[in-house]
């Protein structure tokens, strides 16, 4: 009983050092009893400071870098004004083509940009690719035209930041792809739902109102790019303020399409508006923000 007593404090320091604080180790086998000694283990029962994961330290000491979705554009300036007076007449030799290729085809564009009746004539003589051609030309034209103002605008604002001729290229080719993207979007629509008719119908209501928009801005594009600056920030509210009227008018001007579809389809006609017509310009905004 003695020489009991007398073990216990040695036999409590083995069971600790063991994996299991209840284990009796000298019944283990030899090589793990080696181990199991071996290996100093704290004991599970003791409270240890709390660490930080790596994730929420990141976080709470807000070290990722904040998102700049134009970081990616090409950046300084230097372009000379005769690089871009070139641009700028290749542009117009393009607009004088378009123009040439049908001499009726502005006109008649001017007719349903300013009638309904215009333009359900215009509608029906436009069929297939030869009928719309003309008109594909001068979408084309308010494109370039459309990149072109972009450019300058931002040019003004942000003085030799982004006046380089990788930068107008950029601007030509997203606009392209927004209004590209915008006519596929409400193709979709007539896919998707029965309303193949009036969407068919205010695709070509865009295509008119862009090549009508692409006239007006070629002079535009040309004062912008040679103003002093004083005048430069004029013409620039001056133009936008114009622009932000012509779309004014062509969105009361494709209500009158859609207007048929509130008693029946409130839902979907909402639901249009905010994917379709709002979201793409609060996207755009919200990126030009944070950019800022």
């Amino acid at each position: 009983m003695i020489l009991f007593l007398s073990q216990a404090p040695f036999l409590t320091l083995r069971a600790q050092d063991a994996n299991n604080p209840f284990e009796l180790v000298d019944r283990l086998p030899e090589t793990a009893r080696m181990s199991s000694i071996a290996g100093q283990l704290t004991n599970p029962f003791e409270v240890v400071p709390h660490k930080k994961p790596g994730v929420a330290q990141v976080l709470a000491e807000n070290e990722t870098a904040p998102f700049t979705p134009f970081s990616i554009l090409p950046r300084g300036g230097g372009m000379p004004q005769s690089t871009l007076f070139w641009v700028l007449v290749i542009v117009a030799g393009y607009l004088a083509f378009s123009i040439a290729a049908n001499g009726g085809a502005a006109g008649k564009a001017w007719l349903s940009f300013l009638s309904d009746n215009g333009l359900n004539v215009m509608q029906r003589e436009a069929f297939g690719l030869v009928g719309n051609a003309p008109y594909y030309f001068l979408y084309g034209s308010f494109v370039l035209n459309a990149g072109l103002f972009i450019f300058l605008v931002v040019r003004t604002f942000t003085k030799e930041a982004y006046n380089n001729l990788p930068f107008l290229l950029m601007c030509i080719a997203g606009a392209g792809l927004a209004f590209i993207t915008k006519h596929l979007l409400i193709k979709s629509v007539g896919w998707l739902f029965p309303v193949t008719k009036e969407t068919e119908r205010y695709n070509f209501l865009m295509i008119v109102f862009n090549c009508v928009l692409g006239l007006f801005l070629m002079p535009f594009n040309f004062l912008l790019a040679f103003a002093t600056e004083y005048f430069r920030f004029f013409l620039v509210f001056w133009t936008l303020g114009l622009v932000g009227i012509f779309y004014l008018y062509r969105a009361l001007r494709a209500a009158d399409i859609g207007v048929k579809f509130l008693g029946t389809d409130q839902f979907h006609f909402l639901l249009y508006l905010c994917v379709v017509e709002i979201s793409p310009v609060l996207l755009v905004i919200k990126w030009a923000t944070v950019q800022g």
